[in-house]
């Protein structure tokens, strides 16, 4: 994201495309989509999810049944670092460690996205998402969160006291482009090393005007600018420096 850092912190990014409820849909698409970009993804596996559904009538007392299917198919690379997976109205793509650049993320994404709009029709779009999950490791010492961290706990009086973790969340309304940022951070004992979790989801509701690859394109580049600016105003300056030069 932005600068590269000496060393690797995001775990996870993920772009999830969700298509009205209405959209057509059959399960030969994954399949499809697959013989597209199996050179690339070529181990294939299968999500089953679970349903209840209830029947009655005045007649007869209620019947519960059970219903299983598939979820959705995930698409993997065969070391691991990236996966497409498909289900009914979903379209998203994870990439995991190594993270390669912004440029070459978004490459993917949209090489999914037309190879997706290739065997799709009449597809709209109900809400796109880009989320990155960072981990920090943290040095094992007590210093002041405030040191990493901008967005410290104010605590006072007798909650002024060391903090074995923490967790918090906020929604932040953005309007370039529309939609909202669910940022969240908090600390974890990772297999005993410390680790700050920064983890920023931006979302878009108002899509359903994109269809063209140009204009994905631009709203991929306006949030990945959202949530970069949010994860640098996270960071306290003289921390992210560190990080930069791999001295954290």
């Amino acid at each position: 994201m932005g600068d590269r850092l000496r060393k690797p912190i995001v775990v996870e990014a993920i772009c999830e495309f969700r298509f009205v409820a209405d959209t057509p849909w059959d399960w030969t698409i994954p399949g499809q989509l697959y013989d597209r970009i199996q050179a690339d993804f070529p181990q294939r596996s299968q999500i089953q999810g679970m349903g209840f559904q209830l029947q009655a009538s005045p007649s007869m007392p209620p019947v519960a049944t059970i219903q299983t299917g598939p979820e959705r198919v995930q698409l993997k690379r065969t070391n691991g670092s990236a996966m497409v997976q498909v289900g009914q109205n979903l379209l998203a793509i994870n990439h995991f460690p190594p993270y390669p650049s912004w440029d070459e993320f978004r490459a993917l994404l949209l090489v999914v996205w037309n190879e997706y709009q290739g065997v799709t029709s009449e597809t709209v779009l109900q809400r796109i998402g880009l989320r990155y999950i960072n981990q920090i490791p943290l040095p094992t010492e007590a210093v002041p969160i405030d040191q990493w961290i901008t967005l410290d706990p104010p605590l006072s009086g007798q909650l002024d006291r060391p903090l074995r973790g923490f967790y918090q969340r906020y929604e932040l309304e953005e309007t370039t482009p529309e939609g909202v940022l669910i940022h969240q951070t908090g600390i974890q004992n990772l297999e005993g090393q410390i680790g700050l979790v920064l983890d920023l989801d931006f979302g878009s509701t108002q899509v359903r005007h994109l269809k063209a690859t140009e204009a994905v394109q631009a709203w991929l580049e306006a949030a990945h600018t959202c949530v970069y600016e949010a994860f640098v105003a996270s960071l306290n300056p003289a921390f992210y420096e560190k990080l930069k030069r791999g001295d954290a």
